[in-house]
């Protein structure tokens, strides 16, 4: 656990699907916390939360959706179901267990869906 004031290293990377560049913040141990941001956001909004996730003996994982921050928009189908499965992908192409989901505003209704249509990708939803 971190003293008061120290924070865990936060990673922007990158992960190619289908063809378009998903970006994604990724640190801590233990575990897994995936953060889905609401329709005008990125991962940015979540920075502060997964700094003290992190620090609290998590992993965190915090996409920006497409079309956000540094993720390339995708082309076709925006219905909630396309993100559930993009985010499967995602976990699936970066190797990881079933997942906390944490939704705000819009992506409350992506987690909604991601653990209606994966449960057994969720460990819980919030």
């Amino acid at each position: 656990m971190l003293s008061t004031g120290e924070k865990t290293a936060i990673e922007l990377k990158t992960q190619v699907l289908h063809g378009r560049k998903i970006a994604y913040r990724t640190g801590g141990e233990g575990p897994k916390v995936l953060l889905i941001h609401g329709i005008t956001g990125d991962s940015d909004a979540w920075v502060s939360v997964l700094h003290r996730l992190a620090g609290t003996g998590h992993e965190v994982i915090a996409p920006d959706m497409p079309g956000a921050g540094a993720s390339e928009r995708q082309r076709g189908d925006h219905s909630l179901g396309a993100h559930a499965s993009m985010l499967r992908d995602l976990l699936t192409a970066i190797d990881r267990e079933p997942v906390t989901l944490v939704g705000h505003s819009l992506g409350g209704g992506m987690a909604m869906q991601f653990s209606y249509q994966f449960p057994e990708l969720v460990e819980r939803l919030v």
